[in-house]
């Protein structure tokens, strides 16, 4: 008698239901295959010109010398630097500083729309950070050194209000920055001087406080960012994405040097080709625009005593102070104002001179439709044309300038000093 297998609990016979098992087990695996496959990085193909000028991007190499300042790379002139840049007593009213426009939790700048110091200023206020690789300083390149550019804020009735005199005097009240001055500099003159050698003596004095700012802001530099990293591979031969530099940052990068030709403007390792252009944003209140930009920088240049050519420069005949003298104001450069770095811009909202650009979206639409663009005849920039990216490219595009930001690298620099008295 055939008696029932007592363990069974199916009626099918033993092979076909092993064949079906084995058979679900393949799909399974053929499943997880393809799942896996899917949701590989995919390359995204890059011609070899696409990739010659993407290299060029990246990385940032260590900040420059400054010839023109000889405290340029100085630790103990930087550590200085990093009090007077915190230090609240050189103003007016002895609540503001250099870093109360270039906050440290925001990436050195505000995130205001208009710089506010003492007053609301004209103009929105630009990082400093990777500062000491850029030509020109401010947005319409009136100064021509790190260490000049400090010394501005100082005398703006709008932001520290002071005279040259006064804050050498302030430094002198400070036992710690008098102190630290005459570490590295020798002593400081009389504040209330009055012919034509004390003067002078202050301005130099003068100088000396800016050199050490610049000195600090040297260090103000990032590390490498997510597309640095990709950068690397692609060096390498491997142009994969990565966990931090998507597929769509690669579409991103191949639009920024490709068909949208961003490179034009934003190129080098800075992502910036330090010139000067008219790209006609509109204002907030869509009024017509009114700051002659580069034209005005250019006079304001040449009238300050503490340009790279002038008596306080270390280095009054070398090539920078060659190329301010040799800058004239023309009249295209009307309207014309600095291209800013793209480094760590998804971190230092909002965008353009007048702060006029809230999010990178707006700016991306703008570039896309030049909605609302300001054209004052021939002072329009002649490379700028509508680029109408589909919404796919425009996300590929923000993914691109997301992934150009780095860490702070000097931590020190994130937090004022701890014994620097008001």
């Amino acid at each position: 008698m055939n008696f029932p297998d007592a363990h069974s609990t199916s009626n099918t016979p033993m092979p076909t239901r092993f064949a079906s098992q084995r058979a679900q087990v393949t799909l399974l695996i053929v499943l997880l295959i393809g799942f896996t496959l899917w949701n590989m990085p995919q390359p995204v193909s890059l011609s070899e010109q696409e990739k010659r000028q993407l290299l060029t991007l990246g990385p940032l190499p260590a900040p420059p010398l400054d010839p023109t300042n000889r405290w340029s790379g100085n630790p103990q002139a930087a550590d200085f630097g990093r009090d007077l840049f915190f230090a609240t007593s050189l103003s007016a009213n002895n609540s503001v500083s250099c870093a109360t426009c270039h906050k440290p939790d925001l990436y050195f700048t505000d995130g205001r729309a208009i710089a506010m110091g003492l007053d609301l200023g004209d103009r929105h206020t630009q990082g400093v950070l990777n500062a000491a690789y850029h030509k020109w300083f401010h947005w319409d390149g009136s100064e021509d050194s790190l260490w000049s550019q400090a010394l501005h804020p100082f005398q703006s009735p709008s932001e520290m209000g002071l005279t040259r005199a006064q804050v050498i005097e302030k430094i002198a009240d400070n036992p710690l920055l008098q102190t630290k001055y005459q570490d590295i500099f020798g002593p400081l003159p009389q504040a209330n001087a009055s012919e034509p050698q004390e003067i002078d003596a202050i301005d130099k004095a003068f100088s000396n406080v800016g050199k050490a700012i610049a000195a600090f802001e040297r260090t103000l530099i990032t590390e490498p960012s997510p597309f640095d990293e990709w950068l690397e591979a692609l060096r390498m031969g491997n142009a994969l994405p990565t966990p931090s530099f998507s597929s769509g940052a690669i579409r991103g990068a191949k639009l920024f040097v490709g068909r949208a030709n961003c490179i034009e403007c934003h190129n080098g390792p800075l992502l910036s080709d330090d010139q000067f252009h008219m790209i006609g944003v509109p204002l907030a209140d869509n009024a017509l625009p009114t700051d002659r930009g580069r034209i005005d920088g250019v006079v304001a240049l040449h009238d300050d005593p503490f340009n790279t050519a002038g008596k306080y420069s270390d280095n009054p005949n070398g090539e920078r102070a060659k190329i301010t003298l040799a800058t004239q104001s023309e009249p295209d450069q009307w309207g014309q104002f600095r291209t800013p770095s793209l480094r760590n811009v998804a971190n230092t909202a909002p965008y353009m001179h007048q702060g006029q650009l809230s999010t990178l979206e707006q700016v991306i639409n703008f570039y896309s439709t030049l909605e609302g663009a300001v054209s004052l005849d021939h002072h329009s920039e002649s490379v700028l044309k509508r680029l109408d990216l589909s919404p796919l490219e425009r996300q590929d595009l923000l993914l691109f300038l997301q992934s150009l930001s780095g860490k702070i690298a000097n931590s020190d620099a994130i937090v004022p000093p701890q014994n620097l008295a008001p």
